[in-house]
């Protein structure tokens, strides 16, 4: 493409099936890495903020939400203990057609289900551009916001046993792009240990 400067080579990308042509940068489009440790007590009474999204159902063009939004919430009726069984877990992923939403409770409350003796895990993951961004190659090859979920997945098998919740005994299960997300997961060799093999598919 030609333009005032000179010609330049553009890079196309997909976005969710829909074909691009880039005039500016990627950005900053990388796999999730896992948080380095931290002294401080961390205040988690607080919801942290929603991945960058415009409300697709409100039809407006305001963006909310941050960057800095890779949490996930845990839910659990009581902590570990010597006289008590470790209780099955359930990881939400939430819907928006994989471009808006997020795992704050005042979506998807906790209350249905913590009186069901199980821990509840939910969590954000990056949407739109930011999570599916892919140009077809090495540059930017996508699926962030499925590595994001992959990610948390290690994280919860790995820590859960400390909310009480049993790491042997991981259920996932979503709505609308969140259902999908947790197919996706039994097929996926990223996911691969993070839950029990469970020919069934279905629930």
């Amino acid at each position: 493409m030609a333009v005032e400067n000179g010609d330049r080579i553009l890079p196309e990308f997909h976005v969710l099936n829909e074909r691009f042509i880039s005039l500016i940068s990627l950005g900053n489009n990388i796999s999730p890495v896992p948080i380095e440790p931290w002294k401080d007590v961390l205040d988690a009474t607080k919801p942290h903020a929603v991945c960058p999204q415009r409300d697709i159902y409100r039809r407006t063009d305001l963006i909310e939400g941050d960057e800095d939004c890779l949490y996930l919430n845990v839910y659990t009726p009581r902590l570990p203990s010597e006289n008590l069984e470790l209780l099955p877990v359930m990881v939400f992923f939430h819907g928006g057609g994989f471009l808006c939403g997020g795992g704050n409770s005042y979506w998807y409350g906790p209350d249905v289900l913590l009186d069901r003796d199980i821990v509840l895990v939910v969590t954000n993951y990056r949407l739109g551009a930011l999570g599916f961004l892919s140009t077809g190659d090495s540059v930017s090859p996508g699926n962030y916001g499925l590595k994001d979920q992959s990610l948390a997945l290690k994280w919860v098998k790995k820590n859960i046993e400390y909310f009480g919740g049993d790491p042997d005994s991981i259920t996932l299960f979503g709505e609308s792009a969140g259902g999908a997300s947790a197919n996706y997961h039994m097929l996926s060799p990223l996911s691969k240990g993070n839950l029990i093999e469970n020919k069934n598919n279905f629930g």
